[in-house]
């Protein structure tokens, strides 16, 4: 039986113990009903969701190694990847649009193009395959600062100066491309502060731009530092972007060693956050589907949404919600504080309140992300000084001064 059909086998297998429908399965990962039949079928996406499907099924990834073949040695002209990855990376690092590059793949490699469903997640897994396996290509463009953008809106959310990252990467379309780019500059800043001073603290938050930036710090490029998440989730729908997730895979990556829900509780969390040097955290939007509205839908119903949307909740920083003026909102079934006495909510998190009080105090407490829908979240949380450091690009930056 060909690999892929071995793996798909094993989904299905996992997907039936765990007694969901293939429709509860592809909402929870958060794709479309038909991709995730055709992963039943044969399984042929990126090495990145066959790691993140073992984390969500609870099985381990060795014993999913299993099934997959020998990689031919690059001694007979095959590598890891195949070529045409490489191909799609650089054009998406160009600006080609995806569908400019799957047109392309399409004229180039016609009998493998025949068989893709989803081309947008093609092409995003092409990408993800070789940031994970080949990084140094990232490293061949040069994407510089804009200088003249971070002052004005160092200015207009009244931060010193230094304190505003703005990346010239707003010409490319997609979005898990330009959280890369912006990410070796979240890692800079968190090498320089951390070799500053030994015994530095960081709480970590979930999201994806919050991983690329500890996926861009290189094998031992930290030291002497302490990770802890700023958060908890109750469910395992968001495993991709976890602040567990990410900060084990970085130590992992750094030290072969992670940690785990069992090796940090609430009050140890609260503790750190006492003594905190710095926070780095992901901006989330309700102004279009993401992450934690599929989690929040998934787990308490579309009933629960929509009362959310209702009561005018624009955003969410470390999956508390707020709305246009940045008036936290209560909804324990969906989040309650570190600290509470809060058992069946969703998540459990450090407060907007406690990353106020931190920035002024001194820490440094980081947001960074990518996409204009995030801009109204961006400067709301800036404005009510939820934050004092921003990582962007163009794609923010420009609807933020237009605002």
């Amino acid at each position: 039986m060909e690999m892929g059909k071995k793996i798909g086998n094993k989904i299905r297998e996992l997907r039936t113990q765990a007694g969901l429908s293939q429709a509860a399965a592809s909402e929870t990962l958060g794709i479309s009903l038909r991709t995730y039949q055709s992963w039943e079928k044969d399984f042929t996406s990126s090495i990145q969701k066959l790691i993140s499907i073992c984390s969500f099924f609870n099985f381990p990834v060795k014993s999913m190694i299993q099934f997959i073949d020998p990689i031919p040695s690059p001694r007979n002209g095959i590598g890891i990847t195949e070529n045409f990855k490489q191909s799609i990376f650089h054009m998406a690092l160009r600006g080609n649009t995806c569908e400019e590059i799957f047109q392309w793949f399409s004229d180039t490699y016609p009998a493998k193009a025949e068989g893709i469903y989803d081309s947008r997640q093609f092409v995003e897994n092409c990408i993800l395959d070789i940031y994970h396996t080949q990084p140094s290509i990232l490293h061949q463009y040069s994407f510089t600062r804009t200088r003249e953008k971070e002052k004005a809106l160092e200015e207009l959310f009244k931060l010193p100066a230094g304190q505003v990252i703005v990346v010239q990467s707003g010409h490319i379309p997609h979005e898990v491309v330009r959280e890369m780019i912006i990410a070796p500059y979240g890692a800079k800043w968190l090498t320089l502060w951390a070799a500053a001073k030994p015994g530095f603290r960081i709480g970590i938050s979930n999201g994806f731009t919050t991983a690329r930036i500890l996926d861009s710090i290189p094998r031992g490029g930290i030291k002497n530092t302490t990770f802890f998440p700023l958060n908890f989730t109750n469910t395992q729908v968001d495993f991709p972007i976890s602040s567990t997730a990410i900060i084990s895979s970085f130590l992992y990556k750094s030290a072969g060693y992670g940690i785990t829900n069992d090796t940090i509780n609430e009050e140890q969390v609260f503790s750190s956050m006492l003594l905190a040097d710095a926070a780095l955290l992901g901006i989330g939007t309700f102004s279009r589907e993401g992450l934690y509205e599929r989690m929040i839908r998934s787990v308490l119903g579309q009933k629960t949404v929509t009362q959310i949307r209702e009561m005018g909740i624009i955003g969410d920083l470390n999956y508390n919600l707020f709305d246009h003026e940045g008036n936290e909102f209560e909804f324990p079934q969906v989040v309650s504080h570190i600290g509470e006495f809060r058992e069946n909510s969703l998540v459990k998190s450090i407060g907007l309140n406690t990353l106020q009080e931190k920035g002024e105090k001194g820490a440094r407490i980081i947001i960074a992300g990518t996409g204009s829908y995030k801009a109204e979240s961006v400067s709301v949380t800036l404005k009510n000084g939820y934050a004092n450091h921003l990582i962007t690009d163009e794609t923010i930056a420009d609807r933020l001064l237009a605002l």
